[in-house]
């Protein structure tokens, strides 16, 4: 799929708010409307892409995925969110894995150390995906490890805490440090 750079179609930032989008989709969209430039192939196919553009970066939920999955954004969309027929492996690890453990962004070495050094080898594994859990007064943290579908998508997942296996519930949108409360 042919990557579009809406950003650029529309001449806007990345930062840009909506009403600096509108602004910008109003007046490219008077300069190449086709009623203006009657026959100008040209201005139509401009006219279409700045459309689009616009109905990507104007729509919330559209632009989060439109900036998180590039190109890929639509091919997800029509799967319905579930990840059907969508390669995911290009988001995991290099060479194609599950999951990306970015280790870098927090002092190096495996979530999996850290998971180890609060619970001991209970299990558990790293992506800055966090659950918290209360017992007695006393919070146990830990990192989760995500995959990039499995954080947009949301779903279940099952930790093992004091030699008791936890199913958690993780949200759909889930973000990457943000923290689960288990009660």
């Amino acid at each position: 799929m042919e990557y579009k750079d809406y950003y650029k179609i529309l001449g806007v930032d990345k930062t840009a708010s909506k009403e600096d989008i509108k602004k910008q989709y109003k007046k490219l969209a008077r300069k190449y409307h086709p009623d203006v430039n009657p026959g100008n192939k040209e201005a139509e196919e401009k006219f279409k892409a700045i459309n689009e553009a616009h109905e990507v970066l104007s729509d919330d939920e559209k632009r989060k995925k439109y900036d998180t999955l590039g190109a890929d954004w639509k091919r997800y969309e029509q799967t319905g969110g579930q990840g059907g027929g969508f390669d995911w492996s290009q988001y995991g690890q290099p060479g194609g894995g599950d999951y990306q453990t970015y280790s870098d962004g927090f002092g190096g070495g495996d979530f999996s150390d850290f998971f180890s050094s609060i619970f001991g080898n209970m299990g558990g594994g790293g992506r800055g995906r966090r659950a918290s859990m209360s017992a007695k007064g006393q919070d146990y943290t830990a990192d989760l490890a995500l995959s990039l579908e499995e954080a947009y998508t949301g779903g279940k997942k099952t930790i093992t805490v004091n030699g008791k296996n936890l199913r958690i519930n993780i949200k759909p949108g889930v973000e990457d440090g943000q923290t689960i409360r288990l009660k």
